[in-house]
């Protein structure tokens, strides 16, 4: 490499370190001193810069991946989180990358961009129709007693949710968990249920509507349901539970920790609390979404599948700019290849409406329902979900972070030659997962995982919640990721397409 070509390559590197350790969460050290303060009092969460993390060695034979940097493409999920931080910014109390907003719009921009920047062939951005969409365009939730008024910064409306009619003035009533036995005897008629949630932990999953806290609240004849995310602080979360239905008659809002607990002081003091509600939402129509394509031609015209899903609730810097920034880095590895290196043709692409109800036609039902043709020549079909996370822990009445990479959910779906390539890879690449695969993969390559052999690997600690900014993700495991996504491409490109297939690839749903 020239001199002056060398010292442009460092400061690149240089300049990517620096915009990727560019956070708006608090980084500390391994060495920061514990404050003093009394046994079980909170702490918040000490996200650690990258250097800090522990990194396995790599193995013999990584040396074609080494352009495949962390560093570099944290600095690419920087880049995907801005568009939702502009999106807050511009004062949307809904705010990220959500499918039909101008933020989704700028998302789609932003990969067509990179694509074509790469030179990727068949460059497009594929527009379809959404269904009408439920927005909630504005909410205030305060609690009033004692002489003090508190707004509860945290409230978010839970998916598909009604609105009030004007603001509501309730007498919040609390509930525990939301079980059978914490309602028994308990009169919520026209007032404000508050019970807790418990996640596992993370925004989805959350007991109180996996148990039916919230029908309960709703046929007891609540006014309103407030659900407390049950681990340590102050998270803003949305489970999004899924389905067009509206969870209750009601209006449901998440809380975090400490507004609940403030909410359940002033009930504790008996200070006759009131609690102030509004929520204004409203059903859009005629609003478009668009998945992302781009091409890089290979000696021939079997394939190679990569994708991601582009939506987010929240800044979603895991979820999924991590998984963004890895398609975009491995489509710029490979093509740096010669043509006649790329024993098949890679397709690149995004889909949306991830969290947003799209219909059979549009996001990827439409990729399953329309690209038969290509998945009858695909080898192998990537799902870069999620594909890095520090691994957190709760600890006592506190939310613990750690100087590793998170294990990973994950699924292998085709023969047994390919479920070892996958799995030796992700041991020589030091990806801890869980003890047992997914019996049907969650997450995007769920709607997919029949149309050819697909693997992915998938974390889900923080999603859903404003926990899950830049400095949840580090640079360390996004590269080991990519890595080894790239390795089992190259491993694969040495297989027959037939000698791929099996397991549940193209078996009946």
């Amino acid at each position: 490499m020239p001199v002056f070509a060398g010292i442009a390559a460092a400061a690149t590197l240089l300049l990517a370190r620096a915009v990727a350790q560019t956070t708006p969460v608090r980084e500390g050290r391994l060495t920061d001193p514990a404050p003093d303060l009394p046994r079980g009092a909170y702490l918040p969460p000490n996200w650690l810069v990258d250097d800090q993390f522990l990194r396995w060695p790599y193995p013999p034979g990584d040396a074609p991946y080494t352009d495949l940097d962390g560093f570099r493409i944290k600095a690419l999920v920087n880049e995907v989180t801005a568009i939702s931080r502009r999106s807050r910014a511009d004062g949307n109390q809904y705010w990220g990358r959500i499918a039909g907003t101008p933020y989704e719009r700028m998302t789609n921009e932003w990969t067509a961009a990179q694509f074509r920047r790469i030179g990727l062939d068949e460059v497009r951005i594929q527009e379809f129709d959404l269904p009408p969409q439920w927005f909630p365009t504005s909410w205030e939730i305060a609690a009033s007693g004692g002489g003090t008024t508190t707004p509860i910064a945290t409230a978010f409306p839970l998916f598909n949710s009604v609105g009030t009619a004007g603001t509501l003035n309730l007498e919040p009533v609390w509930i525990g968990m939301g079980t059978a036995a914490d309602f028994a005897g308990r009169d919520v008629t026209g007032k404000a249920v508050v019970l807790y949630g418990f996640p596992n932990p993370g925004g989805r999953g959350n007991t109180a509507l996996t148990l039916g806290a919230v029908r309960r609240a709703d046929e007891a004849g609540a006014a309103a349901v407030l659900l407390i995310l049950g681990f340590p602080g102050n998270v803003m979360n949305e489970p999004q539970a899924g389905g067009t239905a509206a969870p209750a008659k009601v209006p449901v809002f998440l809380l975090g920790d400490q507004d609940g607990r403030t909410i359940r002081g002033m009930i504790e003091r008996r200070q006759s609390p009131t609690l102030r509600i509004r929520l204004a939402v409203e059903t859009r129509t005629g609003l478009k979404t668009a998945n992302v394509w781009g091409v890089l031609p290979g000696a021939t015209d079997e394939n190679i599948a990569v994708m991601a899903h582009a939506d987010s609730f929240f800044e979603g810097a895991m979820d999924n700019a991590s998984g963004m920034a890895t398609v975009v880095a491995l489509a710029e590895h490979y093509a740096k290849l010669p043509k006649a290196q790329r024993r098949r043709t890679m397709t690149f692409f995004t889909t949306t409406a991830h969290h947003s109800p799209s219909g059979e036609q549009a996001g990827v039902r439409w990729v399953h329902n329309h690209m038969q043709a290509m998945f009858a020549k695909t080898a192998l079909l990537i799902n870069a979900e999620h594909t890095a996370q520090v691994a957190t822990y709760l600890v006592g009445d506190a939310f613990i972070t750690s100087n590793q990479v998170s294990a990973r959910r994950w699924y292998v779906g085709g023969s047994d030659r390919l479920r070892d390539i996958v799995l030796k890879t992700f041991r020589d690449y030091g990806i801890a997962l869980y003890s047992r695969p997914e019996g049907r993969p969650g997450g995007e390559l769920g709607q997919v995982f029949t149309d050819a052999p697909s693997f992915h690997i998938i974390d889900h600690t923080v999603y859903h919640t404003d926990m899950d900014t830049l400095a949840a993700v580090p640079a360390y495991g996004l590269e080991q990721s990519a890595r080894a996504f790239a390795r089992i491409v190259d491993q694969v490109n040495g297989v027959e397409i037939r000698d791929l297939r099996g397991g549940p690839v193209n078996a009946s749903r």
